[in-house]
């Protein structure tokens, strides 16, 4: 059995999207040759897009269209160039040193049983949105609400002690009155 730890889960890529765009240009693309070869055969009627799209370009002089296609050309290379070079983000929190991982919703639900636990703690929702937890409980009318918001975040920071990186935990305590 190996003891190497296992890899750290990530996002895909940004060039994903890149990929997937240009896929569906191609296609798209393909999909008018196709048409208009069907047309030119004879197999289909109409006129040839391809054809249409050629005479409308006679009309524009180089200097009408160089420019802004030299501008767009370059906003698509480096739109290309940083997806490529952008790092993929981190999608789970570390347990511990060992391999071991799980989702930010995950850690919320341990936070949310670790709440409902506290004396005088009535009811606790968490809800995690990356790396922030939110937690919302509402306790008796006899509990101070500013000693039960410190036991909370104190419990659910030692509960969550070995996820790295550390949670940041948002916690809102509401007396219930009878």
């Amino acid at each position: 059995m190996s003891s190497t730890p296992a890899k750290k889960p990530v996002a895909a890529p940004a060039a994903a999207t890149v990929g997937i765009t240009a896929a569906l240009a191609l296609t798209a693309l393909g999909a008018v040759a196709i048409r208009d070869t069907l047309v030119a055969t004879g197999l289909s009627t109409g006129t040839p897009w391809i054809e249409w799209l050629l005479g409308k370009a006679e009309v524009l002089k180089p200097v009408d269209w160089m420019i802004p296609a030299g501008i767009a050309a370059v906003l698509i290379g480096l739109w290309i160039l940083i997806a490529a070079l952008k790092p993929r983000r981190t999608t789970h929190l570390a347990v511990g040193d060992h391999g071991v991982w799980i989702r930010g919703r995950d850690a919320a639900r341990l936070a949310g049983d670790t709440a409902a636990t506290i004396d005088s703690v009535i009811t606790a929702s968490s809800k995690a949105k990356g790396r922030k937890l939110r937690i919302t409980a509402t306790s008796t009318a006899g509990g101070d609400a500013n000693r039960i918001h410190d036991d909370l975040t104190t419990a659910i920071t030692q509960r969550l002690h070995t996820v790295t990186p550390a949670p940041r935990l948002r916690a809102r305590v509401t007396v219930e009155e009878n």
